[in-house]
């Protein structure tokens, strides 16, 4: 792999790193405070809210998907005309598709909160809500061409620091509006505010980016429109599949049960999903690298991208998603504080489908990278279809943690066919792959996770009621020693070759001269 690639990727992962767990951060400090002020039941319908959103998101045919891609191959090509064509196209057409959809969607929004149950009272709130979020969601779309400049070009600092910018008055308005009762209208404003500064800093950017960029309605072309819909399309099917395993949960506990347990699942799969997205940043920087590959006709360099890749995934996420099983009571107890026993069960159920899922982080960005989202595509159809399906009976039977058995089983299926598809095309052995990559730290994070396992079930018993300090303790001295005997499994096992060990290196070689005070 070349020098110049592989200091690109590891710079951008660690943006991409850092940007990711400052917006964990910021979420899991927010969530106990929010439903402080709003109670459980509203924070559910907070939480419905934005998954009805995500539905109409599907509306932009998938367009948006496509712009990171065709950008990093226009600007490998030097083709900045046909970079200013799709971001005009693209631009264009979200304003263009608010036009039309937007006095369309809202008329629906009440009796849509009223076929799902929800309490009267909240209704309203809700209502606003989803209205709002419709048109923040179209604006972002537009704002999206500008912000995949910098994501083509590879360069995942500005977007991480425009991020981070964004989230302090996002901060400081949720404080502000909850504490002057503003309730979730004032937080879904904010939100609006939020998004329109971030969507002007993206714009920004890209000019600085490209000083050659021009964006006009009038570079607009329906060519590039079917360029980008073409490929958008079959992804389209993906995002379709993956609101219907991630999300579409949350509504049947809705229709099923009720607001309140929606809110109850939400905590649990938040932690579940941050575990997940943890290790997915090794890989975030990925699908630009992988289509420079590709645009160079440089496959086996490709090959070699997706097996580091997948076995950096394995070796990250499996331990964090063992710990996170075995260590899930102390883990809510020191987030939320005690009466949160249910949450903690859905982070245990979640998290052997999330792993999977995860694993084939490197593979959905090389599949993309050469040009076949299609395998993505059905791989995420299989899992939405089973987990619809799956989630409607076993709800009904288990309640909400049905739900989370329902996404784990899915969430299995769907990347078992994607494997089978992705390998074939890059000559690459399935059952090998899995003995070299992902056997080593299975066995290695095992035992300390059966152990861990017994040992919190048995201080659940014991002190019901462990409260905050005491969880934070527990979590701490559990998780030094689980790092400890897992590290020396893996490093005993000789799991890490010598380009590993460099690479380890020079990740740590700026990270070291950041914390010393020297150039980052």
């Amino acid at each position: 792999m070349e020098e110049s690639l592989s200091g690109k990727i590891i710079k951008n992962t660690l943006f991409n790193a850092a940007g990711r767990f400052w917006a964990i951060a910021v979420g899991l400090l927010l969530t106990p405070y929010i439903i402080s002020r709003v109670g459980l039941e509203l924070y559910g319908v907070w939480a419905f809210a934005g998954v009805l959103t995500g539905y109409f998101a599907l509306l932009d045919f998938g367009v948006g998907a496509s712009f990171v891609r065709y950008i990093s191959g226009y600007h490998a090509r030097k083709d900045l005309g046909s970079i200013s064509r799709l971001v005009s196209t693209g631009a264009t057409f979200y304003l263009l598709l608010a036009a039309v959809l937007v006095p369309l969607a809202f008329p629906v929004m009440e009796p849509l909160t009223a076929f799902f149950g929800l309490p009267p009272g909240a209704r309203a709130e809700a209502v606003f809500v989803l209205r709002a979020g419709v048109v923040i969601f179209f604006l972002s779309g537009a704002a999206g061409a500008f912000q995949a400049v910098q994501t083509g070009l590879q360069r995942m600092d500005i977007t991480n620091a425009i991020t981070a910018a964004a989230s302090l008055p996002l901060i400081a308005g949720t404080i502000y509006s909850l504490e002057n009762g503003h309730g979730l209208r004032g937080l879904i404003l904010v939100s609006a505010a939020v998004a329109l500064v971030t969507g002007a800093l993206n714009a920004a950017a890209a000019y600085r980016l490209l000083p050659g960029l021009r964006v006009s309605p009038r570079l607009a072309s329906l060519e590039m429109f079917r360029t980008l819909f073409g490929f958008g399309f079959k992804l389209q099917f993906s995002r379709i599949a993956d609101l219907l395993v991630f999300q579409a949960d949350r509504l049947l506990i809705a229709y099923f049960l009720n607001v309140g347990a929606v809110g109850l699942y939400q905590l649990g799969s938040t932690i579940a999903m941050s575990v997940r997205q943890l290790p997915l940043l090794l890989v975030s920087a990925l699908l630009p690298a992988a289509a420079d590959l590709d645009a160079r006709s440089e496959q086996e360099k490709l090959s070699e991208l997706y097996l580091r890749g997948s076995k950096y995934l394995a070796l990250t996420g499996v331990p964090l998603v063992f710990f996170a099983i075995s260590a899930a009571r102390p883990l809510m107890q020191a987030w939320m504080g005690p009466g949160y026993e249910g949450a903690a069960l859905v982070v245990q159920i979640l998290g052997g489908g999330y792993l999977v899922n995860l694993l084939a982080g490197a593979g959905t960005s090389v599949g993309a990278a050469k040009g076949r989202p299609e395998f993505q595509m059905r791989a995420a159809i299989i899992s939405g279809v089973s987990n619809l399906l799956l989630s409607a009976a076993l709800i009904q039977w288990l309640g909400f943690a049905g739900a989370a058995l329902a996404a784990a089983v899915s969430l299995v299926l769907g990347p078992l066919y994607f494997f089978g598809r992705l390998h074939a095309l890059l000559g690459v052995s399935t059952a090998e792959a899995a003995r070299r990559l992902l056997l080593p730290p299975l066995l290695a994070a095992a035992v300390p996770a059966s152990v861990f396992l017994g040992l919190n079930y048995w201080v659940s018993l014991r002190w019901p009621q462990l409260g905050r300090p005491g969880a934070l303790t527990l979590l701490a001295a559990e998780g030094a020693v689980f790092a400890a005997a897992y590290s020396a499994v893996v490093l005993r096992a000789g799991c890490l070759d010598a380009y590993d060990r460099g690479l380890a290196g020079r990740v740590l070689a700026p990270l070291a001269a950041c914390l010393g005070g020297g150039k980052c």
